[in-house]
């Protein structure tokens, strides 16, 4: 104790004049503390109350500005009271100080000893608050002797205040009110802009949501609220919310702003420019992590913000209206981040507007973002709109176009329908012309060809001479395909103008004449038939068109058989479905490059084949015209087998 004594008795010799503190609620003491630099960061108090340190002391100019100085500052002084009666608070109202202690003279000649800082929990402070505090205590000669220690590695500007007790929770009430605007504004704009992120799901809104958040815990850190409220005995969160966020916030305000103004479109320099400030944000917050340069963070904010600024500016000269927005909002951010990156480094005094209006400015970027944001998204609907309403009309005067085309093409497809129609009627009357034509000429040719056949079979009965026979062999099978090309006109003309009458079919009757008349066809004898009737429902159709059918399917079949075991399989089968006939032999086949022609007239796959060249252009002609279908299959040497399906009529 007579140690602690002698020490501060030698202290007063190298004293201040003593303060006093009069009836004003509130003073201000930079410029009433003496000064000393630390720059070991190794002293203590009682190494400070030494003479050869005392004697270093200096007092102070003015303002106490030291910027990111790296030392330990120290300062005292001593102040005196004029009322009795009034308390008095010593406050450092600069809440990011990282490490502060207070040293007092007691009434009983001891020191105390009182701790407080960014980095401190509030459990150590004599009072829990955002800034630094001290009771002031006073002797029995009305003084009090303080020495103030500041360590730390955080921006060292910062006043003294000594304020009445009730003053002091009038200001504190005052500025809890002023936050609470500012933080609440700050929520506000996270949930408007969470909900509308959730509704249009446009990643600009995420972006600008994480935006917010930061900012909210970069000011909750540095403004003492987080410290107090969210984490009151973890100080070391506030490194990571205050100083680190700064990494974060600048990763995402620089993807943001080449989003939300498309730089990349307007400026190649500048875009570019943004890519960049992620990657050096990360080395900044590595400086600032690491003690080296622990301004690093803050001041590549200053950089970004200028950057912001000046990427708005460029995108708005090049067209962007968007960029009108962005350009006031990161105009007041600028101002309040320079009057605080000024103030930190020691070049502007610590006052309300050094302060504050960083604050001012974030709320109105906050604002005035969250407005551009708007605008954008309505900008972006009305030209959504805009697009659809060209393409409604684009597709309005398609569809114009399309049915003045559809229109013209109607009338000119009506003209040619109607050429069509009576193109029609003229091949129709030319086709009734034509098969009368060939039914009388037809008659006509019958009797001289049947009066031929008639003399030529006269002929070889009288006449013995085997060449002359030879001669009249080859006469009467030319006149014989003669009377079967006339047989086939007539039966194809019958089959043109023969209406459709229906009627129930005897299949068993039917078949069996169809064979009988083949009889008179060579090889026929030697012909096994084989017939499978399937009768599952009583078949009605026109019976003149049905016997052409079979007649000429068994006709071609025994025509050409197989020289060897002939046969010709007669399959028909009915049901609700209609009529299936199959005719199968096991002859000369038809090769598959002729099958698509035998249906057609007059056509003879080879100059040795038989018959006219009628019989299955007929046989098609009587399918069509009951609507049915009919299918070939055949390999040379292996047989056919003739497919008919027809429908009930």
């Amino acid at each position: 104790m007579l140690l602690g004594l002698f020490a501060f008795i030698s202290s007063l010799t190298y004293a201040q004049v003593n303060y006093s503190l009069h009836d004003t609620e509130r003073h201000r003491l930079d410029a009433h503390v003496q000064i000393y630099i630390d720059d070991s960061e190794k002293l203590s108090h009682p190494d400070i109350l030494k003479n050869d340190i005392q004697q270093q002391f200096i007092n102070s100019s003015g303002d106490l500005q030291f910027g990111y100085s790296k030392a330990t500052i120290w300062l005292k002084f001593s102040v005196k009271k004029t009322t009795s009666d009034a308390e008095w608070l010593l406050e450092l109202p600069a809440p990011f100080l990282e490490f502060v202690d207070f040293y007092q003279l007691q009434t009983d000649s001891t020191w105390s000893h009182h701790e407080s800082g960014y980095y401190r929990p509030q459990s150590k402070r004599v009072i829990s608050h955002t800034s630094h505090l001290e009771p002031l205590v006073f002797g029995s000669d009305s003084l009090s002797h303080v020495y103030i220690k500041i360590a730390g590695r955080s921006p060292k500007t910062f006043p003294v205040y000594i304020l009445e007790k009730e003053h002091f929770y009038q200001k504190t009430r005052f500025e809890d009110i002023g936050y609470g605007i500012f933080f609440g504004i700050l929520l506000v704009m996270f949930f408007y802009n969470l909900v509308i992120y959730l509704t249009l799901n446009q990643i600009n809104y995420l972006l600008y949501i994480c935006t917010i958040v930061c900012t909210f815990f970069i000011f909750a850190s540095a403004t003492g609220y987080a410290g107090k409220y969210l984490w009151p005995e973890y100080p070391d969160l506030n490194f990571y919310a205050g100083r680190l966020s700064l990494t974060v916030i600048t990763i995402f305000l620089a993807i943001f702003t080449i989003r939300f103004l498309e730089v990349k479109q307007y400026s190649k320099t500048m875009y570019y420019i943004l890519y960049s400030l992620p990657f050096l944000a990360i080395i900044t917050g590595v400086l600032t992590a690491t003690g080296i340069m622990s301004s690093a963070n803050n001041n590549l904010i200053s950089i970004s913000t200028l950057v912001y600024l000046a990427t708005g500016i460029v995108c708005r000269l090049k067209g962007n209206k968007t960029a009108n927005f962005f350009i006031a909002a990161w105009s007041f951010y600028l101002v309040g981040g320079l009057l605080l990156t000024l103030r930190n480094s020691g070049v502007l005094v610590f006052n309300f507007w050094t302060t504050h209006f960083v604050e001012i400015g974030a709320v109105l970027e906050t604002t005035i973002i969250a407005i551009a944001l708007g605008d954008r998204y309505r900008r972006y609907k009305e030209e959504k709109e805009e697009i659809q309403l060209q393409a409604l009309q684009l597709q309005q005067e398609a569809n114009e176009r399309l049915e003045l085309k559809v229109k013209e093409r109607t009338e000119e497809l009506q003209q040619t329908l109607d050429t069509i129609k009576l193109q029609k009627e003229i091949i129709e009357d030319k086709n009734a012309e034509l098969d009368a034509f060939f039914y009388r000429i037809s008659h006509d040719l019958k009797g001289p060809i049947a009066s031929l056949l008639g003399l030529n079979t006269l002929a070889t009965m009288d006449i013995k001479d085997e060449l002359a026979l030879d001669y009249l062999n080859k006469h009467h099978s030319q006149v014989e395909r003669l009377n079967q090309i006339i047989n086939g006109l007539i039966n194809l003309t019958r089959l043109n103008n023969a209406t459709l009458q229906r009627e129930a079919i005897d299949f068993e009757k039917l078949i069996n004449d169809c064979i009988e008349s083949s009889r008179s066809l060579h090889s026929f004898e030697k012909i096994t038939f084989k017939r499978d009737i399937e009768i599952n429902a009583t078949y009605h159709t026109e019976w003149t068109l049905l016997n052409a059918i079979v007649q000429n399917l068994i006709e071609n079949a025994v025509k050409y058989c197989s020289t060897v075991n002939p046969y010709v399989h007669i399959y028909v089968k009915t049901d609700e479905r209609g009529l299936n006939i199959k005719v199968k032999d096991n002859g000369a086949g038809i090769s598959e490059e002729y099958q698509s022609k035998i249906f057609e007239m007059f056509y003879r796959a080879s100059q040795h084949a038989q018959g006219s060249g009628l019989g299955l252009y007929i046989l098609k002609r009587s399918v069509d015209r009951l609507q049915g279908t009919i299918e070939v299959e055949s390999k040379i040497g292996e047989g056919s087998c003739f497919t008919v399906q027809l429908p009930p009529l």
